[in-house]
């Protein structure tokens, strides 16, 4: 243990030699230094007198504070000057610009930087620096407002600034500098809009100039700097003329109090539900014992950092007295971690014990505003003004919450009490055998979750009576097929939320125009098109697929031809004389009209026949004849081949108007009371009038008849087109067959959305942050968690796939036909040929038999 404390006042001799200290800059245990720059050019008269200040309290601190080391000191009279490497803090007296010039020089050295400057600078930053500005009495305003501008308590793009003769035109360019400068620092520059209002402006004329206001136009961001009395008017008339909301920022600035005035909750009494209002009033006080002035901040911070300094140089000897030299090597604080020791030290010393410009003091309140009057835990419960922090010149602002609650925090935690109900998709709901709510789930209440994370509330659902829709006590999780609760929404609902019995109707609406007039409603949450639901095409019978290469037409002509063509050829070899010159016998053969007939019909089926004729006339008749021949056979073989690929079905009904065409044979329906019947109701377009003349009345989508009806075709029903997808699922979880699609044709667009009191002030900040759930895709990707997944119907919805196909026994059974009725043809042609002989026997015999012996 000895060796180890010799160890450490040997090391501790060593570093007080300023030569050897460079070696171990970030090292302080007797010694450190301290530059001290007084600018010239900026005291000019009083340079001399801040200088003896400086070096007569600097003799005096380390006589009195510096107990367990010293200090070395640099004084400079410019700012250009060589940062020295043994450098840890430095402190200066200069211009705003020169202070943040000199603060880059040294930035990279991680000094502590203690600087006095004029009035209307930004203040360097706090984790590096402490800055006290000049500022002189009731002068202090701009200087106010640039620190909370700098720290980020307000940060508006664009400002509304109204003031009123407590404002002189000299602190009026002093303010718009301090709310746009961006010289120093990160500070972003903001475009403003002045307002100025005359003296003596009467009440009347007072909301007639805040009228002028347009929000639209100007931002959303104001600042009143004017007397207490003409605050409590503005705010009066702004409420009136809706200026204020939960978007809208008003910051009332009153210089015209002091600390014995108390009375800035007078105005709790014009807070509004929603209101974002801020105070910020000057509380100064005055005092015998008040100072202020350079010399009162130039001794406290030198003492603040030489007790600092102590603190640092005996902390870390003692540590180093209980150490070896190598450990303490390390575990050593570094430069960074001792000017942040300092600076915390310091800090904590001045806000404290600091007594310069205490007694100019600037209060900040502001409203707590929302979700009050849906506060039921008090029944009394209503806005009020809150403090959140104060300002003064040595310290700045210090905040004990942001100066705009609500903007920052939302309802702050506040229990919002909602209205729904059970509706699958959009609100499921799960209930014991009590009848109590214990889970919930739905497009609706996740975006009610987002919104209570976004917004900063939770919330208690209020569910209504379940009779009021018939709608049992179902725990499903899929569309209720039969039931549209968005439409039957019962009168206690509204009421609830006409009177804020409750914050929000969370539940999934139709936008009407009958309930536009007595709620209001969000943006929508989904807009639902209407389509109808058909029976899937079916492929037709394959029973005569040999003849559909060629229509009937087709057909004909070609039969004609045979019939023809047979005679034709027996006229032209009957009568050629080729056969008379040339000794060709005419019998048998050709000389027949019906083997000519079956030569033609031999030729046609390309198997030719046993006889040619011998004239160049019959062959060349014959030969245009195989021409023909080879053209319609090409034809309808490729024809034939495509026919068997590719299934030939039903036409499909994808359009309203095709749907119309078939209303001969094809029924439909819809559900009765719904928004499609409405809007039905009120078109005047014809085939908008069809469907609703000739639609059938049914009860339920459950009913099997209406459901054997689509699945056989004669029926079609309209509805949500992913309602439909619904009844699609259901059939085919039953049956396993995809037996619907759906049409094509898509019409009426119906809105969804939430419903809100007529006047509440949350309605903006709601669709605000829905339009964001739109834009990230979360309301879509909730919607199709809660839609049918995906099966083999999927792909098939609208239109019977077209793909490759296998020829089997339907595809051939024309063939079939075809030789049965040959086989019988030729059985009926036998039946005939036998009668035809017996007859001709008959007639042939002779009448008298000789008779032999």
């Amino acid at each position: 243990m000895v060796s180890k404390r010799i160890g450490a006042l040997l090391l501790v001799l060593a570093l007080c030699d300023p030569v050897k200290n460079e070696t171990f800059p970030s090292l302080l245990t007797t010694n450190a230094s301290i530059a001290v720059v007084v600018d010239r050019k900026f005291l000019v008269e009083d340079y001399e007198d801040a200088r003896n200040e400086i070096e007569e309290y600097l003799v005096y601190a380390k006589r009195e504070i510096l107990k367990h080391g010293g200090v070395n000191v640099y004084p400079y009279s410019w700012t250009s000057i060589n940062v020295r490497k043994d450098l840890t803090a430095i402190f200066s007296i200069t211009s705003c610009y020169d202070t943040w010039k000199l603060f880059r020089l040294t930035q990279k050295e991680e000094l502590v930087h203690l600087a006095i400057t004029e009035s209307d600078c930004p203040r360097l930053p706090s984790d590096t620096a402490i800055t006290i500005p000049l500022v002189d009495k009731g002068q202090e305003l701009p200087q106010m407002l640039l620190d909370l501008r700098s720290e980020g308590i307000y940060n508006w793009k664009t400002l509304v600034i109204i003031y009123d003769a407590t404002l002189d035109e000299d602190m009026v360019t002093r303010v718009i500098k301090a709310v746009t400068q961006r010289k120093y620092g990160d500070v972003k520059a903001t475009g403003i809009t002045l307002m100025k209002l005359e003296p003596n402006l009467s009440r009347t004329e007072l909301r007639d100039f805040l009228s002028t206001i347009n929000p639209k136009v100007l931002g959303n961001n104001y600042m009143c700097i004017v007397s207490y009395h003409l605050a409590g008017n503005i705010m009066e008339y702004a409420k009136t003329l809706q200026l204020t909301s939960t978007i809208n920022q008003w910051m009332y600035v009153i210089s015209d109090t002091n600390d014995n005035f108390k009375d800035i909750e007078a105005f709790e009494s014009q807070l509004k539900e929603g209101d974002n209002i801020a105070f910020l009033y000057n509380s100064t006080f005055k005092s015998s014992n008040c100072k202020e002035g350079r010399k009162c901040h130039i001794e406290e911070l030198l003492q603040a950092f030489a007790r600092a300094l102590d603190q640092a140089i005996q902390d870390e000897y003692e540590t180093a007295n209980q150490v070896s030299e190598e450990e303490w090597e390390a575990i050593r604080p570094t430069k960074p971690e001792r000017r942040d020791f300092l600076l915390k030290n310091m800090n904590h010393y001045l806000f404290k014990n600091g007594a310069c410009d205490n007694c100019t003091n600037w209060a900040m309140k502001t409203g707590e505003t929302w979700g009050v009057e849906y506060d039921t835990s008090d029944q009394r419960a209503e806005p009020k003004v809150v403090p959140v922090g104060s300002w003064r010149p040595g310290d700045g602002p210090v905040m004990t919450d942001e100066l705009f609650l609500h903007t920052a925090h939302g309802f702050r935690g506040k229990l919002l009490p909602m209205i729904t109900f059970h509706n699958p998709p959009w609100q499921i709901l799960k209930f014991n055998s009590s009848g109590e709510v214990i889970e919930s789930s739905g497009l609706i209440l996740d975006i009610v979750k987002e919104l209570s994370r976004n917004l900063n509330f939770t919330f208690r659902l209020e569910t209504l009576n379940k009779t009021s829709f018939n709608s049992g006590t179902s725990n499903s999780t899929s569309f209720d097929v039969d039931s549209d609760f968005t439409n039957q929404v019962p009168k206690a609902l509204i009421d609830m939320i006409k009177n804020k019995t409750v914050a929000l109707g969370a539940c999934a609406v139709t936008v009407t125009e009958d309930l536009e007039k007595v709620v209001n409603f969000t943006v929508p949450i989904t807009v639902l098109s209407y389509t109808f639901l058909v029976a899937r095409p079916k492929e037709l019978s394959r029973a005569l697929l040999f003849i559909s290469p060629f229509t009937m037409d087709t057909w004909l002509c070609l039969a004609a031809a045979i019939v023809s063509m047979g005679p034709l050829l027996y006229f032209i070899h009957r009568h050629s004389p080729v056969y008379e010159y040339k000794g060709y016998p005419m019998k048998g053969g050709l000389a027949s009209i019906q083997n000519c007939i079956w030569y033609m019909y031999g030729a046609l089926l390309q198997q030719g026949g046993m006889h040619l004729p011998y004239a160049d006339s019959a062959r060349i008749l014959v030969g245009g004849w195989w021409l023909v021949v080879l053209v319609m056979s090409t034809t309808y073989c490729g024809n034939l081949v495509a026919f068997l690929t590719f299934p030939k079905v039903d036409i499909p009904i994808t359009t309203l108007d095709e749907l119309i065409a078939h209303k001969d044979t094809v029924s439909w329906s819809f559900r009765e009371g719904s928004f499609l019947e409405k809007e039905l109701a009120i078109s005047n377009e014809p085939r908008y009038k069809t469907i609703l003349e000739r639609r059938l009345k049914h009860t339920s989508t459950d009913n099997e008849g209406l459901i054997r009806s689509m699945v056989e075709g004669k029926h079609v029903y309209i509805d949500w087109k992913q309602k439909l997808t619904f009844i699609m699922k259901r059939q085919f979880l039953k049956t396993d067959r995809c037996d619907f699609v759906l049409g094509l044709e898509e019409f009426f667009a119906e809105k969804l959305a939430l419903m809100i009191s007529p006047d509440s002030p949350y309605l903006p900040k709601i669709n605000d942050e829905i339009k964001k759930l739109h834009q990230v895709g979360l309301i879509q990707k909730w919607l199709q968690d809660y839609l049918p997944k995906r099966d083999r119907c999927w792909k098939n919805r609208h239109l019977i796939e077209v793909k490759n196909h296998t020829v089997n026994l339907d595809d051939m059974q024309g063939s079939f036909f075809v030789l049965f009725l040959g086989f019988v043809l030729s059985l009926v042609w036998l039946l005939l040929e036998k009668l035809w002989h017996g007859q001709f026997s008959k007639r042939n015999k002779p009448a008298i038999q000789p008779f032999n012996h």
